[in-house]
């Protein structure tokens, strides 16, 4: 058997055996040519796999480590008679964290008053949902937007508009072009120009999701409109303008740590060992990773309020921007990504920058000292996904 697979699918070499054949590859150079005796193929979120690619091939399997399928044309590969996995829900923790460690930097910067806030998520499903119980467990007051679903308890559902209408709106949506509920441009100019200057919007959903020729238009009349990028249209190249306009930019990393991609690879696997008749392979678990420990410059003397003067908000936004900090990544973005780079040179750079987050650690494998922090604070961290220790 042979597979060909996306080379930052991590955990993959050396989990076969000899009579497997792993091709490894990176995403964007995966060919028509690699795949004309391959069985398998296994991808990220920037190979396109439809007719152009496989037609031809003796593959039966496509396994994609994401939680999104919009790089797939499900509707050939049905047709087609080619078994296709996904791993939805598998780096909804990271992209949950992605948005807390946004926020926090905020807070930081702005003295955002977060816990004084409502955040509206739209988009209610895997990456949604856990960011909306995330958000209840920290004390957030935070309500929903999903015509489709309605299943997380104790939140309210609301129409759209009054959604736009928060303090922060996050977008957590599928990408999609038809029907009642489509996706693509959602946010128009209509909508964009209801926002009020207040409101923080946060996309790490779909990059199409946002028109995004309407938010420049937004920010070039509103600067001090406050938006943070995660996906892009027209990705791996943005328009640079656009980059240096938002608050923050990154790229299309808000579900990369090393937890979530474990996750997705064992899903993978599972279910391409499943399609083959072949016993699962026994692979790394996150809990055998070592961990990362914060020192003593994150701690004050037992009750009192924070770190000194600071505020918990201030030290809580410490602690996670210690952990992973997107301003740092959007700081390395914008020195990349210069203008000359956004045509050709565009996905060398956000393909460097992924792999310069290839060991991102997830909240849970920082352990903290309890006593060091403030009831109120502590349990934050605890909520937030911190492992607090006596």
């Amino acid at each position: 058997m042979k597979i060909v697979a996306d080379e930052n699918i991590l955990a993959l070499d050396g989990w076969f055996g000899k009579k497997v054949t792993l091709q490894l590859l990176p995403g964007r150079d995966i060919s028509a040519e690699h795949l004309r005796d391959a069985d398998a193929l296994l991808v990220r979120s920037i190979t396109r796999v439809d007719r152009h690619l496989l037609q031809g091939s003796p593959v039966s399997f496509v396994g994609t480590a994401t939680s999104g399928t919009d790089h797939l044309d499900l509707d050939w590969l049905r047709q087609q008679g080619i078994t296709v996995s996904d791993a939805a829900g598998a780096n909804a923790n990271a992209v949950v964290e992605y948005v807390l460690a946004a926020l926090a930097a905020l807070v930081q910067r702005d003295d955002f008053a977060l816990w004084q806030s409502r955040v509206a998520v739209v988009g209610a499903g895997h990456v949604g949902g856990a960011l909306l119980r995330r958000l209840q467990s920290l004390g957030i007051d935070c309500v929903a937007c999903d015509p489709l679903q309605q299943i997380v308890s104790g939140v309210d559902y609301v129409p759209l508009d009054e959604a736009l209408d928060a303090d922060v709106v996050c977008l957590h949506t599928p990408l999609t072009r038809g029907g009642e509920h489509a996706t693509w441009h959602m946010l128009n100019h209509r909508r964009l120009s209801g926002l009020r200057p207040e409101t923080v919007l946060i996309n790490a959903g779909r990059g199409e999701v946002i028109d995004s020729e309407a938010l420049q238009g937004l920010l070039q009349r509103v600067p001090e409109q406050r938006v943070i990028l995660d996906v892009w249209e027209n990705e791996p190249s943005p328009a640079a303008s656009l980059l240096r306009q938002v608050t923050l930019g990154t790229p299309h990393i808000a579900g990369y740590s090393v937890e979530a991609k474990l996750a997705a690879s064992r899903c993978v696997l599972t279910r391409l060992c499943q399609h083959f008749g072949k016993k699962p392979p026994a692979m790394l678990a996150p809990g055998s990773l070592p961990l990362t420990v914060h020192d003593e410059r994150f701690s004050a003397a037992p009750g009192m309020t924070g770190r000194g003067d600071k505020r918990d908000e201030q030290v809580f936004a410490d602690i996670v921007l210690a952990t992973f900090s997107p301003a740092r990544v959007s700081q390395r973005f914008a020195e990349l990504y210069h203008p000359a780079a956004a045509g050709q040179g565009g996905a060398q750079v956000f393909d460097r920058l992924r792999r310069e987050l290839a060991m991102r650690r997830e909240f849970s494998a920082c352990h903290l000292h309890a006593a060091a922090y403030s009831p109120q604070l502590a349990g934050w961290l605890h909520a937030a996904g911190f492992v607090l220790q006596a």
